[in-house]
C-alpha cells in the first residue's frame, strides 16, 4: 500500500491500517470490557465491539464472544463466522434511537458465506435486527432474535442468495401492520433459496413472509420441522404479482397454529406445497387468491380454525 501523502488522508489511512489485520482463518475475541484500541482482538486483549473485530478479521476468520457484547452497527462485508455459543446473554442491544441495523450483511461474492451462531439479539428500535442485502449465503444457527419494530430477519438480496436458519427462535418482531419474524423480499434480479429447519417463529406481526413483488427472479423456500404460532397476521404467507418472481414453498412436518391465517398463497406463479403438517387454531387455516396454488400431500391436519379453508389440489411425494 502506498504511504499516505497528506494530512487529510491520515485518518483514512489509520482506518485502513486496522482493516484485515488478521489472516484468513484466525480467531478473534470480543468482550464487553474489551478495548476500542485493540488491534489484535486476542483473548487476552479482546476488542470492544463486533464492528471493530469485523474490520480486523480476514476472510474466513471466526469472531468469538467472551460475554454480552453490543452488536449495533456491525456491517459484515466478507465471509466469516460470529460465534457466541455458550454466552448466556450475548448481543443485547436496547435502543429506540439507533439509525442502523444491528447486523447488516453485504457480501460481494456469490460463493461467500456468513455464519452467525449462538447470538441473542434483543433490540427495541425501528431497524431490522439482521439484514442481508446483496449476494452469497447467510447461515443463522441457534440464534434468538426478537423485539424489532420491523423484521427480525430481512433477507433482501439483489443477486442470487441463500438463507439458512436452523434450531432458532424468532419472536415479537414488527409493529402496527408491518414487520415479520423472517421477511424474504429480493429486489431487481435477485433470487432467493430459503431453508428453515427446526425454527420457532412466534408472536410477530407476520411470521414467515415471502414476497416476490420486487424481483423478477425466483424464490424457493423449504420450511421443515418448524412452528409458526401466535403471529398477528399470517404464520406463513407467500405473495407475488404478475411479471414478478415466481415462488415455490414446501412446508413439511411443521405447524402453523393460533395465527390470524395459517397459510396464505397469493398471486400468479405462487405454489405452496404442504406435507405432514398441522394447521390448527387459526382465524383462517388456508387461504388462496390471485391464481395461486396451495397443494396437499394428503396427510395434513387442518381443523379447529375459525374457517378451515381448502387446498386447491394435491401433489405426490416421490
Amino acid at each position: 500500500m502506498k504511504r499516505c501523502a497528506t494530512f487529510f488522508l491520515s485518518a483514512f489511512c489509520a482506518v485502513l491500517s486496522l482493516t484485515h489485520a488478521h489472516a484468513a482463518g484466525d480467531k478473534l475475541w470480543v468482550a464487553s470490557n474489551g478495548s476500542s484500541a485493540s488491534t489484535s482482538c486476542s483473548y487476552a486483549a479482546p476488542c470492544q465491539s463486533l464492528q471493530q473485530a469485523v474490520l480486523l478479521a480476514g476472510s474466513g476468520s471466526e469472531i468469538n464472544c467472551v460475554d454480552n457484547v453490543a452488536a449495533a452497527g456491525a456491517l459484515i462485508d466478507r465471509p466469516l463466522t460470529i460465534n457466541c455459543e455458550g454466552v448466556l446473554a450475548t448481543n443485547g442491544q436496547k435502543s429506540s434511537t439507533a439509525a442502523v441495523d444491528p447486523i447488516s450483511i453485504r457480501l460481494m461474492n456469490a460463493n461467500d458465506t456468513v455464519v452467525l451462531r449462538g447470538l441473542q439479539l434483543n433490540f427495541v428500535g425501528s431497524q431490522q435486527l439482521i439484514a442481508f442485502y446483496q449476494t452469497g449465503t447467510l447461515v443463522l444457527d441457534r440464534v434468538h432474535i426478537g423485539g424489532s419494530a420491523l423484521s427480525g430477519v430481512l433477507f433482501a438480496p439483489d443477486s442470487p442468495a441463500h438463507l439458512i436458519v436452523k434450531d432458532s427462535m424468532i419472536d415479537t418482531n414488527g409493529s402496527g401492520g408491518g414487520g415479520a419474524g423472517v421477511r424474504v423480499v429480493p429486489s431487481g434480479t435477485g433470487s432467493a433459496l430459503v431453508t428453515l429447519e427446526r425454527v420457532a417463529v412466534t408472536g410477530n406481526v407476520f411470521g414467515v413472509a415471502i414476497d416476490g413483488t420486487n424481483s423478477t427472479a425466483g424464490i424457493n423456500a423449504t420450511i421443515s420441522n418448524s412452528t409458526m404460532s401466535s403471529n398477528v397476521n399470517d404464520g406463513i404467507i407467500a405473495v407475488t404479482s404478475a411479471g414478478h418472481a415466481p415462488i415455490g414453498v414446501m412446508v413439511a412436518d411443521s405447524r402453523s397454529i393460533n395465527n390470524a391465517y395459517g397459510i396464505r398463497s397469493i398471486g400468479p406463479n405462487v405454489t405452496v406445497r404442504v406435507d405432514n403438517s398441522k394447521v390448527i387454531g387459526n382465524g383462517t387455516g388456508l387461504a388462496v387468491s390471485g391464481g395461486a396454488a396451495l397443494l396437499s400431500a394428503g396427510n395434513n391436519t387442518v381443523e379447529a380454525n375459525g374457517t378451515n379453508g381448502v387446498f386447491t389440489g394435491s401433489f405426490s411425494l416421490k
